[in-house]
Parts: structure tokens; C-alpha cells; sequence
């Protein structure tokens, strides 16, 4: 499991961007782990990583997604972390911290990325470093022109099922993502 230190050693802030931190203090009260809690002050997330992530306004409202949008009483549970590039509210699940996001074309519907925050980070670094290992190979618009070579795409499929053997699976975040690489 990646620590938070490991986190931090891993992400490239010059070339990825700065990593959001949230005050230990201000997690206490939140109803989740230690481990959580060291996670977001120690490691922290990336303000915008790919695919399209953003947690850049998550530092200053992570609380109950219904405190923040006008939603029913049974989104509660969920803690809104940051976006996917479509919009869709990247969330903590109180009671399991649960990665997952909130599917904004499909009512809602509770779509899985990762078990844990350890898992996610551990996935947002290694489809960075697949982005690096495409634009090595294919140049600085492999990504972007969905020039990626199966191999690697077979590589990440595999590393991600190593991190989190839950994340790749059909209709899964990471499971998506690996499929728009195959088009």
C-alpha cells in the first residue's frame, strides 16, 4: 500500500503540479480513518491530475456532498473530494472510504474508482507515469491523440489490477478510462 511520504516522493510537482494538502486539524472531526486523515495532510492530492481530475476546490469544502449542492438526504454519506473531467463529483463514501464518483448524466448513480485514497493516488502516479512512457515512445501528443502503444496500455491495465484488483473492472472508473485508450 503507498504511504503518504511515498505519495510525495512519487509525484513530479514541477512537471505534474503542486499537491493540495488539507490541515490535520481541520480532518479530526471528519468521520474517517487515520490513515485517511494522514493521507490528505501528509500526502495530499493532486490540485489537477489526469485523466482530467480536479481536486483543486476540494481543500476548502471537503464536507458532506448535500452541505455543498442542493441533493437528497441520501447522498449524505458521500464526501465530495473534487471532479472528473465531466463534471461528476468525485467522492469519499463515509462508511467504507470508498472512492467512487457520482455519474451526473445517470441520476447520480454511484460509479467505483478505487477501495481506498492510498489505492487512488497509487493509480492517479501510474497513469502519469503510462502518460510519460507514451510521450517517450510516441511523442509529446501521444496522449492527447490517443497514440498509446497496446503494450503499455496492457501495462497499466495490469498495474492497476495489482494496486486495486476491484478498479478495472467493466463500468469501474479506471475500467473506462482504460477502454477510451483503446479507441
Amino acid at each position: 500500500m503507498l504511504l503518504p511520504e511515498e505519495f510525495n516522493r512519487n509525484w513530479d510537482v514541477n512537471k505534474n503540479g503542486p499537491l493540495l494538502k488539507f490541515p490535520y486539524d481541520e480532518l479530526t472531526e471528519t468521520p474517517f480513518s487515520e490513515e485517511f486523515k494522514k493521507f490528505l495532510s501528509f500526502g495530499g492530492l493532486p490540485e489537477t491530475p489526469p485523466p482530467y481530475l480536479d481536486f483543486s476546490s476540494s481543500q476548502a469544502s471537503f464536507k458532506p456532498i448535500t452541505s455543498i449542492f442542493d441533493m437528497s438526504e441520501a447522498f449524505q454519506k458521500y464526501w465530495l473530494l473534487g471532479s472528473t473531467g465531466s463534471g461528476d463529483p468525485i467522492c469519499m463514501i463515509e462508511n467504507n472510504e470508498r472512492i467512487i464518483y457520482l455519474n451526473n448524466v445517470d441520476e447520480y448513480k454511484e460509479v467505483f474508482i478505487n477501495s481506498s485514497i492510498n489505492q487512488f493516488a497509487e493509480c492517479i502516479l501510474l497513469f502519469s507515469e503510462m502518460i510519460d512512457k507514451a510521450i517517450q515512445i510516441n511523442g509529446e501528443d501521444a496522449f492527447i491523440d490517443h497514440d498509446i502503444p497496446e503494450s503499455l496500455i496492457a501495462w497499466l491495465k495490469e498495474e492497476l489490477r495489482r494496486v486495486d484488483s476491484n478498479c478495472i473492472n467493466e463500468g469501474s472508473f479506471w475500467g473506462i478510462e482504460i477502454e477510451s485508450l483503446n479507441e
